[in-house]
């Protein structure tokens, strides 16, 4: 990146799709792990305080798992997606509009029901969580065009 060089276009992710889709899939994995304990638990022949260390040790365990997963969510959610003059960049991650390979919209049955898509760059890069409201695909196909000239 170029010192002082103004991004073009600054592009925000949908939070709603980004946080709630991990959030419940956390939880029903969680509830899958502590169900899978509960069930070792009954199996082993246990005494009464070993078992209840046992659930309250998977229990704190699974807990701290989730929260630090929706932390994790909450950071990736806040990054944009910045757009230079002859790239884009997500966080660590960039690519130049000349090695984009696609620009096809992508949308699953979370994107259709919070109303956003994404697209598969290529180069194992994708844009997420885009609201439908903003086009990026012409822009995209833009960009490219003007990088290939």
């Amino acid at each position: 990146m170029l010192l002082g060089e103004q991004p073009q276009y600054i592009l925000p992710q949908k939070r709603s799709r980004s946080l709630i889709p991990k959030i419940i899939i956390l939880a029903v994995l969680g509830i899958i792990f502590y169900l899978g304990v509960l069930l070792n638990v009954i199996l082993l022949d246990l005494t009464a305080s070993q078992e209840t260390n046992i659930k309250l040790t998977s229990l704190i365990i699974l807990i701290v798992l989730i929260g630090l997963g929706i932390y994790l969510a909450i950071r990736r959610s806040k990054i944009k997606y910045i757009f230079y003059r002859d790239r884009l960049i997500f966080g660590k991650e960039e690519i130049f509009y000349h090695e984009i390979l696609n620009t096809k919209i992508k949308k699953d049955i979370f994107d259709i029901l919070f109303h956003t898509y994404g697209i598969n760059l290529g180069h194992d890069f994708h844009l997420r969580h885009i609201p439908d409201e903003i086009n990026l695909e012409n822009y995209l196909n833009q960009l490219i065009a003007y990088t290939r000239r």
